[in-house]
């Protein structure tokens, strides 16, 4: 057997690592694997810089990553909570802000292992499918790549998000018609014109978000947070932060794995749905309606592999409503961020289980903040922001009148 490959999640399938567009012929995920026990023990007890893939190198050792490559994801802050902490009654509440990538979101963590392994196999063509946020990532490192780049968007992207991406150079197809299908169909299309997809489930996206978990443990000084609550979209990033925080417990650096909160919103919850219901695998979400499309993927790719990880974990499995997004966003803005509803859904989510007493309040919780509020701006229409409309010389009155 080689020293690292890619085996299916679901039904354990050995597959060679090199293989690109391709899902287990049972319909399941890939994932690489590689002998954890090459990964030295003390690893961790000096610090490094650079990319990702670089500093952790020893989790990564299929890839031999090229720093020029990369925009400098990843670093991101790990903030503090200072007012929301007390009021929810836990002992340390902490924000990961994926807002600081390059293009403003943690999918760029994900495309930076992708392109990374597109150079290496000698692709010249990149690509994904998108609601925005990945086509502009993508977009962004295919750029910088100098590879042709094409990104296949769901029909209701916001405008707004297609300039984001198509500044790039970018080729971008607005597709109607069916999403999941879409998704199958593009493995094919990606095998018969050389295009690396670099789809939600794409083994090396996973492989780029594992590197959060490792940040964490650096950012918290070699102590793990009790919980970590992470929206779920299409379920990648859940699926890579735990394969994080498992490698680091099967390669003895730590000795647990934090229990995970993942977070939908209630207008599209296939995953939590199977959940509630004690099923085994999900089903396709009829009449998605969300306030961010990042959110409305009726059939998660690694929906199946989230569900069996976080059951079989004692993890939770939450749905939030519109208004208690809102409220999270709100929030989260208390404390100095600005992150998109989607991104809101992991602090909705938190509070909830709180307010039913599913989480200890003593714990230790990290939020995943993963995305911006500057990438979706429609959202701004649900609060009152306008500002005063005021003369300069009634401006005093004006702030008289505001302070009362």
């Amino acid at each position: 057997m080689n020293e690292y490959f890619l085996e299916c999640v679901g039904c354990g399938r050995d597959y060679p690592i090199g293989m690109v567009n391709t899902r287990c012929a049972c319909d399941e995920p890939l994932e690489v694997k590689f002998n954890l026990g090459s990964v030295p023990c003390n690893w961790f007890q000096s610090q490094r810089s650079g990319f990702f893939a670089g500093r952790y190198a020893p989790f990564f050792p299929y890839l031999d990553p090229d720093p020029l490559f990369s925009l400098g994801e990843g670093q991101t802050s790990l903030l503090r909570s200072v007012s929301l902490v007390e009021k929810l009654g836990l002992k340390e509440l902490l924000f990961k802000n994926e807002t600081q990538n390059p293009t403003w979101t943690f999918k760029d963590r994900g495309t930076a292992c992708s392109v990374q392994n597109a150079i290496a196999l000698g692709y010249r063509r990149f690509g994904t499918l998108s609601s925005g946020n990945m086509g502009a990532s993508v977009a962004a490192y295919g750029s910088r790549a100098g590879m042709d780049t094409f990104i296949m968007l769901k029909d209701n992207v916001p405008r707004e998000k297609i300039d984001a991406l198509t500044i790039y150079g970018a080729k971008a197809f607005q597709v109607y018609g069916d999403y999941g299908e879409l998704y199958a169909r593009l493995l094919e299309i990606g095998n018969h014109h050389q295009i690396y997809f670099s789809l939600s489930d794409d083994p090396l996206r996973i492989e780029g978000y594992k590197s959060l978990a490792f940040e964490l443990l650096e950012q918290m000084d070699g102590q793990l947070p009790d919980l970590l609550a992470v929206p779920l979209g299409s379920g990648g990033l859940c699926r890579g932060i735990l394969k994080g925080f498992e490698e680091l417990r099967d390669s003895g650096i730590t000795s647990n794995v934090p229990i995970f909160i993942g977070i939908q919103a209630a207008g599209n919850s296939p995953t939590v749905d199977a959940f509630e219901k004690g099923a085994d695998h999900i089903e396709c979400f009829q009449n998605s309606s969300t306030l961010d499309h990042v959110l409305e993927n009726p059939y998660p790719p690694s929906g199946n592999q989230v569900l069996r990880k976080l059951k079989a974990s004692n993890g939770l499995l939450l749905k939030v409503n519109n208004e208690n997004i809102l409220t999270a966003m709100q929030l989260l803005s208390q404390e100095g961020i600005f992150a998109q509803p989607a991104s809101a859904t992991a602090l909705a989510g938190l509070i909830e289980a709180v307010d039913k007493k599913m989480i200890p309040r003593g714990s230790r919780v990290v939020v995943v903040v993963t995305g911006s509020g500057l990438k979706y701006p429609p959202v701004l229409k649900e609060f009152d922001v306008s500002p005063v409309s005021v003369k300069l010389d009634q401006l005093p009155q004006a702030l008289e009148a505001v302070l009362g």
